[in-house]
């Protein structure tokens, strides 16, 4: 009987492969005992762990099985599931059955009978290249996950698979935390109990019966504008838009809330459709509920109702409502009138500004390029904007510093023009000030004018934690060495979760590193260089602190990664790029030197 083919589309999913390392030697020592635990593991895995995790199996593929997910966070739930049930099976004395996996999330063709396309294959490729034990991960499945949520993602860089003509880059999942400094942790924690320290949660977009749908990401509006008007008070910490957006389609307890961003107040709520006779989406209502550490009850909630595109106002009046009553409930007192920074004109171009951002910090030069394509566009479709400005004046800053300029001297003027412009459309602008600071600092190498724009950036907005962030190095570099630490935990405090937080631990290395602090700066350039392999920064201050602290071997290891990551880089390339006349300057560039840097 012919069969009728089904019609193909796409979809996008985690494709994992996972399968049973060394299966060919344990069947060959014992053919039937080993065949039977192999075939029990398999069905285990397809009967228990999939199901899980909300799974479905593709198909078996000798002793592996491809399977697909919604979403990494179950795919990684899947693989640690996976790897526990390996050891388990195995009886006392016999053969260790281990488990590799491969996850990649990919978009596909389906007939939602089969998978096709080059990225369903290549979760078994990735696989391979695994040891006993191992979860690897693609860079697009990598994306899904938070180092500080989901475990230790240790950056492998550019690797090359099986029959994959370009290199892939890979990360490797540790169940273990990754290396903390337990005095910067209690630094930071005392840090942030000077103020009460707030975190607005995701805000949700639901709809109910006989309701019209609020607007697909004007949750994600909604949570950036309150975040900003929020972060203008002096009378609290409040934990950075990036950072909270790290919790998008989590159901995280209070508990885990409170314990990972360190908050005392929760601000969550959900954004409903309006059944009021009016077009699809105009207007909605917003659920919101403030919860305190310890409490069991929302010390306050409320239902705030009005128009949906109100929330891209910088003056909204729901928002505003909302802001001012947080702030009474929370502190007792009037909060301060702020102007908050003009959103940008459409959820389409938040979306793209949040994209940017996070592929200027990967430090890999095609995606820097795009990040700066990305910036453009978004300059031209919002011009009276700064924010779009004030990060193409950091994007050229990048260029400049990372080396990836071939006119170092023109992108210096673009970054010079770029910032200039964006404190032209808003001078109040705390991230605009922010990057005048860093076009001081990486292209004119003077901190101390940069340190002027970032303390005016933090009058503006006390909770700019990029703000703080520059300033920790500046401080360091005019040997300042307590603010430059203070600096630097707040900025850590004030970002725990941030999508970039290795740029985080890099720029708090070199100010621990500036501030004579070699153990919290080899720390924290360890923890960077595992999550985000590319950034040469951070190389180069654990090598410097490692031979200070006269741990020479160790250096030249370090050393050798920085060359592997900036093959052309030499003391007269490091020289060009700090502050002359700078005091440690000497010091530092003799210890790259016993490290073995080329001298050019």
């Amino acid at each position: 009987m012919e069969t009728v083919a089904r019609p193909l589309h796409r979809d996008a999913a985690t494709v994992v492969f996972v399968d049973v390392v060394e299966s060919v030697r344990l069947i060959a020592d014992d053919e039937l005992a080993n065949v039977q635990k192999i075939r029990s593991l398999l069905t285990q895995l397809r009967n228990e762990a999939v199901p899980a995790q909300q799974g479905t199996v593709v198909e078996q593929r000798g002793d592996g099985l491809l399977l697909r997910f919604a979403h990494t966070r179950q795919a990684l739930a899947f693989a640690r599931q996976a790897h526990q049930l390996a050891q388990r099976t195995s009886p006392p004395n016999a053969a260790t059955l281990r488990l590799r996996a491969g996850l990649h999330r990919t978009e596909f063709l389906t007939d939602d009978a089969a998978l096709y396309g080059a990225g369903i294959n290549l979760a078994a490729r990735i696989a391979a290249m695994g040891e006993p034990g191992d979860t690897l991960l693609s860079a697009a499945a990598r994306d899904e996950l938070n180092a500080e949520l989901d475990g230790v993602l240790q950056d492998l860089g550019p690797c090359h698979l099986k029959h994959v003509d370009e290199p892939q880059r890979l990360f490797r999942h540790r169940v273990e935390p990754s290396a903390t400094d337990a005095g910067l942790e209690a630094c930071i924690s005392a840090r942030m109990r000077l103020r009460p320290t707030l975190v607005v949660v995701p805000i949700r977009e639901a709809g109910l019966p006989g309701t019209a749908a609020p607007p697909i990401g004007l949750g994600d509006v909604v949570t950036d504008q309150l975040t900003r008007q929020l972060s203008q008070s002096d009378l609290l910490h409040v934990i950075s838009a990036l950072s909270a957006n790290a919790l998008r389609g989590r159901d995280l307890s209070l508990d885990t809330l409170y314990r990972h961003l360190r908050a005392d107040y929760v601000l969550q709520g959900e954004l409903l459709g309006h059944a009021d006779g009016t077009q699809p989406g105009q207007r909605l209502h917003w659920q919101a509920r403030l919860w305190r550490r310890g409490v069991g009850e929302p010390i306050w909630s409320h239902t705030v109702q009005g128009a949906a595109m109100d929330a891209l106002s910088a003056h909204s009046e729901l928002l505003g409502s909302v802001v001012q009553a947080v702030g009474q409930r929370i502190l007792q007192v009037e909060q301060r009138a702020a102007r908050a920074t003009q959103a940008l004109p459409n959820l389409a171009a938040h979306t793209l500004y949040l994209n940017a951002v996070d592929l200027l910090h990967r430090f890999s030069v095609p995606e820097f390029e795009r990040a700066g394509q990305m910036l453009g566009a978004l300059s031209d479709r919002a011009p009276r904007h700064a924010e779009p400005l004030a990060w193409l004046a950091r994007w050229h800053v990048f260029k400049v510093v990372q080396g990836w300029s071939s006119d170092s001297q023109s992108d210096g003027m673009q970054a010079l023009r770029y910032s200039e412009r964006a404190l032209d459309r808003d001078p109040h602008s705390s991230l605009a000030l922010t990057m005048a600071g860093s076009v001081h600092a990486g292209v004119r190498r003077d901190p101390q004018a940069a340190q002027g724009f970032y303390a005016q950036a933090l009058e503006h907005n006390p909770n700019d934690s990029l703000a703080w962030l520059m300033s920790a190095v500046a401080q360091g570099f005019m040997t300042a060495r307590e603010p430059a630490l203070v600096a630097s935990e707040m900025a850590l405090g004030l970002a725990p979760i941030d999508p970039t937080r290795h740029y985080y631990d890099a720029l708090a290395a070199t100010a621990a590193l500036r501030a004579s602090e070699y153990e919290r700066c080899i720390v924290l350039a360890g923890r960077s260089i595992a999550a985000n392999g590319s950034h040469g920064s951070s190389y180069r201050a654990k090598a410097i602190a490692e031979v200070l602290l006269g741990r020479v071997d160790d250096a030249r290891v370090t050393v050798e990664n920085l060359l592997r990551v900036e093959p052309h880089f030499t003391l007269q390339t490091y020289l060009a790029r700090v502050p002359p006349h700078e005091a440690k300057t000497p010091e530092f560039a003799a210890a790259l030197k016993v490290a073995g840097l080329p001298l050019q």
